[in-house]
């Protein structure tokens, strides 16, 4: 982690900077990231789970306060978010849609896939495992498709592709709330298919993005390498425009960041509809990509 000493604590002429969190699968990435910017003096407003010195993650006995959590979210206006947990293609029978010459296409599946979103353990065990586009009855499916929360990271898919709720409460929010600073997505591939990294720009042109744009073990990864990057100091986390404003400093975070990461190459960063790779590569967001 990063040396706390770096940053200045808040004071009463300093407004907090705040911050909200949702997570949907393993609460360490979350904890570990709540406890630094705690430690930085700034204020968690993430409803009903604010006050706790822990994240819950919205699983099993957690969620309907889950559900009701997300459902209050739509009313907060943080500077930062933090989301975490499973994200992928809306079912995981989706990724046998896309094919060339009959054999199964990787860079046909994130440049093509339409529907994505965060979900957490019962989704994943139920509707991700086993539904598809045309047979996604909860009454068929194993596992506990009630306790099921899926996120929408892309538009909505129509019901009769998913007939159950994929509001996401951040991009709700926009329709009042002043822009945030800067959101940080940690799960799998958050950065990888283009109609994510479609809807995060549409909805937040002016924020910066951060998230992997591969396979991760941990989602640690993620907020150890934002902590070990030299440029997140409290300068960053209060005013993170004008410091990417500057030529070349986009490219200078994501050096950073990737130095931090086991997988060097596995993560990326948005800015203002500009995407950036750890392989020295920087493209509009929307563009096509490879994986590498």
């Amino acid at each position: 982690m990063a040396e706390v000493g770096r940053n200045t604590t808040n004071t009463v002429a300093k407004a907090p900077i705040t911050f909200a969190m949702i997570e949907l699968a393993d609460s360490a990435d979350c904890n570990t990231r709540k406890s630094q910017w705690l430690s930085y003096g700034f204020k968690d407003v993430t409803p009903m789970f604010g006050k706790q010195s822990s994240v819950p993650s919205l699983n099993g006995g957690m969620v309907a306060k889950g559900r009701d959590m997300l459902t209050q979210m739509k009313d907060v206006s943080a500077d930062w978010y933090m989301v975490s947990g499973h994200h992928g293609a809306i079912y995981g029978t989706d990724y046998g849609l896309f094919t060339t010459n009959g054999a199964p296409d990787g860079t046909r599946v994130v440049n093509e896939e339409q529907y994505c979103g965060f979900f957490n353990e019962a989704y994943h065990e139920s509707y991700w495992e086993h539904a598809t586009r045309t047979d996604h009855d909860p009454a068929k499916l194993p596992g506990v498709p009630a306790n099921a929360i899926y996120v929408r990271t892309t538009d909505a898919a129509p019901e009769s592709i998913a007939a159950f709720d994929q509001d996401n409460p951040l991009f709700d929010a926009t329709s009042w709330a002043p822009a945030p600073k800067g959101i940080i997505l940690s799960a799998c591939n958050t950065l990888v298919y283009r109609s994510a990294r479609r809807a995060w720009c549409t909805y937040f042109p002016n924020a910066v993005i951060i998230g992997p744009g591969a396979r991760i073990a941990s989602g640690t990864w993620v907020a150890n390498a934002i902590a070990g990057a030299a440029m997140t100091n409290e300068a960053f986390w209060r005013d993170p425009q004008s410091i990417l404003d500057q030529p070349g400093m986009c490219a200078e975070l994501e050096k950073q960041l990737a130095q931090n990461f086991p997988r060097k190459k596995g993560i990326a960063l948005i800015y203002k509809s500009t995407l950036y790779l750890a392989d020295g590569r920087s493209m509009p967001a929307d563009s096509p990509i490879t994986p590498k």
